[in-house]
């Protein structure tokens, strides 16, 4: 009897290893979607607070700016502010960008790298995300990138559009990459490489299109 039982703790406890790493991509899958549609329903909401506010404060004669509440007061970011989305038509990306390239931000989707630029600034905005095994899994497909391919950054205000100008492929230590030239809006993907045991890193470097 105890041989019977436990045999089946041994197959239950294999079915859920091999679920678990499943379950892990629906969930981080199910948070992506998530932020990316509170990002959406960030900029409706600030549209319609702004005509609702201007209309009762017409009507209270009261200050319009003193009743406008905060983006994050509308629609808060579970694990941090959502700086817009990253479309790569190419490889079918379509991902919201986190601020700040955390490991828990990084668990659920893109995130930016701190002390970079902004989109649409003179400087290098840099993107890091994981290069998942799952084919079209966050940067899994990046290295098929070539030179000219388009990169789209939509902060909700504006959407810039980048040119891949580079394919790198760096040591860990190589943070040169992440620096502007100066004179440029440029923007720099940043992922692992190669996607088993990495030991370096993939670099898609692009200039935004005037």
């Amino acid at each position: 009897m105890k041989v019977k039982i436990l045999s089946v703790i041994l197959i239950v406890a294999g079915l859920m290893m091999l679920c678990y790493p499943k379950l892990t991509e629906m969930s981080q899958n199910a948070q992506q979607n998530k932020l990316a549609e509170q990002w959406q329903m960030t900029f409706q909401n600030i549209g319609n607070q702004d005509d609702r506010t201007v209309s009762d404060e017409q009507q209270k004669g009261d200050s319009p700016i003193s009743q406008v509440k905060p983006v994050s007061a509308v629609s808060p970011d579970p694990l941090g502010k959502v700086e817009g989305m990253l479309e790569i038509d190419k490889i079918d990306l379509k991902l919201p960008i986190l601020h700040g390239a955390s490991k828990e931000n990084m668990k659920t989707t893109l995130a930016s790298i701190e002390n970079t630029s902004k989109p649409g600034e003179v400087g290098n905005y840099a993107i890091a995300g994981h290069r998942n095994r799952t084919y079209g899994r966050n940067f899994n497909r990046l290295d098929e990138l070539a030179i000219g391919d388009k990169i789209d950054v939509d902060t909700g205000n504006q959407k810039f559009e980048y040119a891949v100008t580079e394919k790198l492929i760096v040591k860990p230590e190589d943070v040169w990459v992440l620096e502007g030239n100066g004179k440029d809006e440029e923007i720099t993907l940043v992922t692992c490489h190669p996607m088993v045991n990495p030991t370096h890193r993939l670099i898609i470097k692009g200039k935004i299109i005037h």
